[in-house]
């Protein structure tokens, strides 16, 4: 079994460019979750945050190399297994989540570091605990 996500529908993905024009344009795609801040109350200085959203921007390839392609100044080595942007937007979900994966696994290491920083508190002073 692989370790990608099955989706039973395909998730609701938004192109803030919108979709590139002309059949015969080769593009690369990269997925990013992206949220916006809004102002509740200027005089409060209260902000929130809007729901994630999947967005699948594309970008025009402006030259192709045996192993690549060069976007917007950028070069996507497309023979890596770890790619900023991919041929097809399937990929690029399953890029996105391989990359949200890898964060998760940063982000609990650096929990449990703090966690252990913690503990080290506790001889010292015992009604400290971690939440």
């Amino acid at each position: 079994m692989s370790n990608h996500a099955v989706f039973l529908k395909p998730p609701k993905v938004v192109y803030p460019f919108g979709y590139p024009s002309g059949t015969n344009m080769q593009v690369l795609w990269r997925c990013e979750a992206q949220r916006y801040s809004y102002v509740i109350d200027a005089d409060a200085d209260r902000y929130g945050v809007t729901e994630p959203e999947l967005q699948m921007t594309w970008y025009a390839i402006t030259r192709r190399t045996p192993k690549g392609a060069w976007i917007s100044g950028r070069f996507v080595l497309l023979t890596a297994t770890k790619r900023w942007a991919c041929p097809t937007q399937e990929e690029a979900i399953e890029s996105f989540i391989a990359r949200k994966q890898k964060h998760i696994r940063v982000l609990m290491a650096q929990l449990k570091r703090v966690e252990e920083d913690m503990a080290l508190a506790h001889p010292l002073r015992p009604t400290l605990r971690c939440a």
